[in-house]
């Protein structure tokens, strides 16, 4: 009888367990999740709180929409490339002035943030800090997402899907009811007027949407 001997040529090592969700678009990697540990310890001293990776994952889908308006692709993917590249840049930027901070005497003289730019938008890495109450989620200004809170907060009477995509300057319904969405699953309450309960329009005119609160 023939014995045969199998043996195990996997090298040992450990499985990267993905999430679902926002988190899961964003952490799709052992790469993201390594450099995370490396930016969050020196994100914390710098701005004596620690990250909100809510409020950064949230960003980083807020801009990857933005590519994918632009260009397509698989929000996925970009999702991941953007926290990415935003992260490559905080662990320079970031540790650059907390070395610094370190040799100051003077705290007044201290950094407390940095900005980066992606693109045509301005990152301010104080944004992103945990606070001990308000709503989650922040917007990079000049975004899309920005411009449609902007179009709504600057109004106190309803106004229509056509005005508020002109201003956002979006050119999809999709990508406006997404960040409608988005908006309303960060705590802003935006009412939907001409539609009953179940989304059901009631009138023969186009819906309106106006922020409360």
């Amino acid at each position: 009888m023939t014995t045969f001997n199998i043996a195990t040529t996997i090298p040992a090592g450990k499985i990267h367990k993905r999430q679902t969700g926002l988190w899961g678009q964003v952490r799709a990697s052992a790469e993201i999740e390594a450099k995370l540990a490396k930016v969050e310890p020196l994100y914390k001293e710098l701005h004596g709180r620690s990250l909100n990776r809510t409020a950064f994952f949230s960003m980083c889908r807020d801009l990857a929409r933005e590519g994918k308006a632009d260009v397509g692709g698989y929000l996925q993917y970009m999702v991941q490339d953007m926290a990415g590249i935003i992260l490559r840049e905080w662990h320079t930027q970031i540790g650059k002035e907390v070395r610094r901070n370190r040799k100051l005497k003077n705290a007044d003289k201290r950094a407390d943030g940095v900005v980066i730019e992606i693109g045509t938008f301005n990152i301010q890495s104080a944004d992103y800090a945990k606070k001990s109450t308000g709503r989650s989620g922040f917007f990079v200004e000049g975004s899309k997402s920005h411009k449609l809170y902007t179009a709504l907060a600057s109004r106190k009477y309803p106004v229509t899907k056509a005005t508020l995509m002109k201003e956002a300057d979006m050119t999809s319904s999709a990508h406006f009811y997404t960040t409608v969405l988005d908006l309303r699953s960060r705590g802003y309450n935006i009412e939907t007027l001409g539609h009953n309960q179940k989304g059901v329009s009631m009138v023969a005119v186009a819906p309106k949407y106006q922020l409360v609160g």
